[in-house]
């Protein structure tokens, strides 16, 4: 087996197990597009690996695979944007939910000292 078809096959792997998490509801979709994306580029540069070099020279960069770092690097900059703004929301939401609590709790002590 050539490195060219096991980078298609693990490309494919990753694409099928996406849809399987995505149709099982483990993967919510807002952070299946990423990984969907990212696996097809992957079968993409699998299956035609002169399109990696052409759009390396394209953009100047001297090595293809420094291009396919890059790529990654930025691949996971978004992931990890994606997760601090739920995050962030998520703190929020939570915060909210504990000043709710805190005041349903401080009006039952109100009703019950009368």
């Amino acid at each position: 087996m050539t490195p060219q078809v096991l980078a298609i096959i693990m490309a494919v792997v990753l694409l099928i197990a996406v849809v399987i998490l995505l149709r099982s509801y483990v993967l919510p979709e807002k952070y299946a597009v990423i990984w969907i994306v990212a696996s097809i580029v992957a079968i993409v540069l699998s299956a035609w690996p002169g399109l990696l070099s052409t759009v390396s020279r394209f953009f100047g960069i001297s090595s293809p695979i420094n291009l396919l770092f890059v790529g990654g690097f930025f691949v996971v900059l978004l992931l990890l944007m994606q997760i601090s703004l739920e995050l962030a929301r998520t703190r929020d939401e939570l915060r909210k939910v504990v000043q709710r609590i805190a005041l349903e709790q401080e009006a039952r002590r109100s009703q019950d000292d009368d």
